[in-house]
Parts: structure tokens; sequence; C-alpha cells
């Protein structure tokens, strides 16, 4: 399965809609790279990488939440801060050697879904409430 950016998952605001849309290209080489055979260090680089620009796609989101205070700021990061450490999680589950395949499937699964379901739900309230205030300025 390929996840695929569409309009449904736009959440109105420029900065977050680009910056899920680079996760979900990211998302999609950790597969590429392992299907087409790019080998463990390459996977290990683009899983480094998917990590890092989680981290700072989370606290750019932070920011804007915190910038026009946001109602429920505090749950939200509550659930980056729950992400951040089930993807940590699962980088130390990474097999040391022997096949990567079931890690792969489970890594892909796991971050394409939990980001999917968490633009629909938790980004879009988010966002409807930041527009807002962003119009008012």
């Amino acid at each position: 399965m390929v996840y695929t950016w569409n309009s449904e998952l736009e959440t109105g605001h420029t900065i977050i809609d680009n910056q899920h849309k680079q996760l979900f290209a990211v998302v999609n080489a950790l597969f590429d790279a392992h299907r087409s055979g790019k080998g463990r260090q390459e996977v290990e680089r683009t899983m480094d990488f998917l990590l890092g620009y989680t981290i700072k796609h989370f606290a750019d989101e932070e920011a804007l939440q915190s910038k026009h205070n946001y109602p429920e700021y505090g749950a939200h990061k509550l659930l980056h801060a729950e992400f951040k450490n089930v993807a940590q999680k699962l980088i130390k589950e990474m097999p040391c050697d022997g096949s990567i395949d079931d890690f792969i499937r489970k890594v892909y699964a796991t971050v394409g879904e939990w980001l999917v379901n968490h633009i629909r739900g938790d980004d879009f309230r988010m966002t409807a409430y930041v527009r807002s205030k962003e119009q008012m300025e």
C-alpha cells in the first residue's frame, strides 16, 4: 500500500500541508528503499530522516498552537510525544542482521496509518482553529 497525499488530507494551512506532503514522501521512500533492495544502510538513513523531520514538524505545529493559544495544545503535544516514543521504539526494533521485511512493513503501517489518522482528526481541528486566528490578524 502506498500512502498517497490527496486533497482530502489538506488542512488548508500551507505550511502544515507542505510538511505533511514531505512526511508522506519520506514514509513512501522508506518502503521504496527497502523494496528496491537499496540495503539496510539506506533504510536506516531514511528512518533517521523520517524521525528527525517528524520532530521538526511537530515543533512547528506546536509553535503555531502556542502562538494562537490553541485550547487543545496540551493534548495535541502529548499525542506528538507519544508518537515520538513509538517511532523511537520502532527504530530500536530493527533487526541487526537477517531479513527486515516484517520490520519495514510494521514501520510503514504504523507510521503511515498514524499520520493519516492524526491529520484527519487532530490536525484538521487544530488548523481550523489556527486559520481562524490568522484571519483575524
